[in-house]
């Protein structure tokens, strides 16, 4: 099945998104977000993560985090052997398309500063480089890819950039960015034909 039909059938989906971040010596933590190309089919000209791409049959996660870095930002191979796997992050997305259960295994790459990431698949407007204070205003702001968001909030919270200690809503945010869905739909089940199936099934 087409990933772009899944959330008509309300089937999980799966991502791999890098962070792109450098530690400035004056800004401090700083990230790398990207603004998608007008041409795209979903979520044109808004800001995202600086990488990001569904996971496709037959490839791994960190072949597909290799292939999605390189044609989204031309990172060369020698920084992407220093990329950090970061765990994932798991929600629950509704819109007039349909369903969206997603997972997205997160990965972190520290950058030089006199990096600067170059598209080369035509899928990418431009990038920029923001204080992690602009990138919370960023995502909060109507241009910001509704389901990248908690990738992003994900490595803000991690890095300590936003914590108990100045977000009243620490403890729903963390819900909200691992929502158990392997275990909602393995022990969900359907009859059909007089059998019950799982959803891991279906």
């Amino acid at each position: 099945m087409d990933r772009s039909a899944t959330c008509l059938f309300g089937i999980r989906n799966y991502g791999v998104d890098i962070n792109g971040y450098v530690r400035h010596p004056k800004l401090g933590l700083c990230m790398w977000l990207q603004q998608r190309s007008s041409t795209k089919q979903t979520w044109p000209d808004k800001w995202d993560n600086m990488v990001g791409g569904g996971l496709s049959v037959g490839h791994s996660i960190l072949e597909t985090a290799h292939k999605e870095a390189m044609e989204e930002a031309s990172i060369p191979t020698d920084l992407l052997n220093n990329l950090i796997s970061a765990g994932c992050v798991s929600f629950y997305f509704e819109s007039e398309r349909g369903l969206f259960p997603n997972t997205e295994f997160v990965f972190d790459l520290e950058l030089p500063l006199e990096f600067v990431p170059q598209n080369a698949d035509g899928e990418v407007q431009k990038f920029e480089l923001l204080t992690a204070q602009q990138c919370v205003e960023r995502i909060l702001s109507p241009e910001f890819k509704t389901t990248s968001a908690p990738v992003t909030l994900d490595f803000l919270i991690r890095h300590g950039f936003i914590s108990a200690e100045n977000e009243p809503y620490y403890n729903m945010i963390m819900e909200l960015l691992h929502v158990p869905l392997q275990n909602i739909y393995n022990n969900q089940s359907f009859k059909e034909n007089g059998q019950v199936i799982t959803n891991s099934n279906v």
